[in-house]
């Protein structure tokens, strides 16, 4: 069993650049988006609860950091190896390949992975962006997007929004 709490709190002692947009508010998000869409995706649960931890804590700012997803990658597999959590080989990959290329690659077909993507990218409202449908991964998430964009919520809102959303 994974202590999720107690391995949230470790990489938040150890990220590497203290940030209000990609703190531990939008990990805890990314947790909540992710635990919203498995039920409908299929995905592994726990890949998808470490990817909210993991995906943005390596980065150096809150700009462009084009590498802060295989950093991220990198330091799950420093936690593992370190015995913090435990995780087969095939559900790591999964979590490593997510975290690695969460900014690269639209989507892969495959259902955790792809929910890891999308519930990076719900959170998006935080930074002012509004959700599009087109650049989801799962179906499911793409759903949520399109309904946002018909609610008129505010995409400063969005957070409290998506807590509410029932589908």
């Amino acid at each position: 069993m994974i202590d999720f709490t107690a391995l949230m709190s470790y990489a938040f002692e150890n990220r590497l650049y203290e940030s209000e947009v990609h703190g531990i508010e939008h990990w805890h998000q990314v947790e909540f988006n992710g635990l919203l869409l498995v039920p409908k995706t299929g995905a592994d649960v726990d890949v998808v609860r470490l990817f909210a931890i993991f995906h943005d804590s390596r980065r150096f700012d809150d700009a462009y950091d084009a590498e802060h997803g295989p950093r991220g990658a990198e330091f799950a597999k420093l936690c593992r190896d370190q015995k913090l959590f435990g995780l087969e080989d095939e559900r790591f990959d999964k979590l490593y390949k997510a975290c690695q290329m969460h900014t690269k690659v639209p989507r892969t077909g495959d259902p955790t992975i792809d929910t890891c993507f999308d519930a990076d990218r719900l959170d998006l409202g935080r930074v002012g962006f509004k959700l599009n449908p087109e650049k989801m991964a799962t179906e499911w998430g793409a759903k949520i997007a399109r309904k946002s964009l018909t609610s008129g919520v505010s995409v400063f809102h969005m957070r409290e929004w998506i807590r509410e959303f029932h589908f």
